[in-house]
């Protein structure tokens, strides 16, 4: 299992994993969080079968690549499962994770279980963070095969983004940009730059704005002067294009390995 801020690589399951070192013993509630023994040790099964195999037994990281999911954003910040589950739908294939059909139950078991592990953590003094990269090796990245550099300053729209969000909530939003599905970090949906469309009619002049609604049968427009078009859609009638400004995050993405995120994250917290 791997998680977007980030579980990190997973390799496909296999039909018969190698043997792995049990657990140890289900630890006692997360402080703030009663989590039910029985879920835990339901979630302990489950994980171990669905995910052990990469990450391990105690969620700590595996032999096969798997990464250490105390780390993810999205185990820290999940509530009962919402947000895993939301990703295991999905999967991250072009990592080689592959997506999982589990029950609602099943993975609020595992979160339970992830809870769990968390939590003892904690309660040995460990501290969970995800500051594990080299900052000036994400320098490197941001200005060098990053590209963040052509879009982003340092002294502009970045400048003291280290103080401004809390190391979980940056690297979110590097890799879940737009405001979707509550991921931690995730963008704000009436913060974040929206779509850009130009809506080119049969006849007479091309609209052009901000998207504020768009379907199959209508699309919204918010011009530069701030009024409101609906212009209603049939087919490809109107011309409607779209432009994404996120485009460059979502194709970054494609290609972004773990290293890199916790690098570029690691610098962005120097800039305060």
């Amino acid at each position: 299992m791997a998680v977007a801020t980030h579980a990190g690589t997973q390799q496909p399951r296999a039909r018969n994993p190698p043997a792995a070192q049990p657990a140890p013993e289900a630890p006692p509630p997360r402080r703030g969080r009663q989590l039910d023994r029985a879920a835990v040790q339901r979630g302990q099964q489950a994980f171990g079968l669905q995910c052990g195999f990469c990450h391990g037994a105690d969620a700590r990281g595996g032999a096969q690549g798997g990464s250490d999911l105390l780390r993810s954003a999205i185990v820290l910040e999940d509530d009962k499962g919402k947000q895993l589950g939301a990703f295991l739908k999905v999967g991250l294939p072009e990592k080689n994770m592959p997506k999982f059909d589990l029950s609602r139950q099943q993975v609020a078991d595992i979160a339970s279980f992830l809870a769990s592990r968390v939590a003892a953590a904690s309660s040995r003094g460990f501290k969970v963070s995800i500051v594990v990269g080299d900052p000036k090796a994400g320098e490197a990245f941001f200005n060098g095969a990053g590209r963040c550099g052509t879009c982003h300053s340092v002294t502009g729209d970045l400048r003291a983004i280290g103080a401004k969000y809390d190391p979980v909530t940056l690297q979110g939003r590097m890799v879940v940009p737009r405001g979707r599905g509550g991921y931690p970090g995730s963008g704000d949906r009436g913060a974040d730059r929206p779509l850009q469309a130009t809506v080119t009619p049969p006849s007479g002049p091309p609209v052009a704005g901000d998207v504020l609604y768009l379907s199959d049968f209508y699309v919204t427009l918010r011009d530069a002067s701030g009024k409101r078009h609906t212009i209603a859609r049939r087919g490809d009638r109107p011309k409607v294009e779209i432009t994404d400004p996120l485009q460059a995050h979502l194709d970054l993405l494609l290609t972004l390995t773990d290293k890199d995120m916790h690098n570029l994250t690691a610098y962005l917290l120097t800039l305060k």
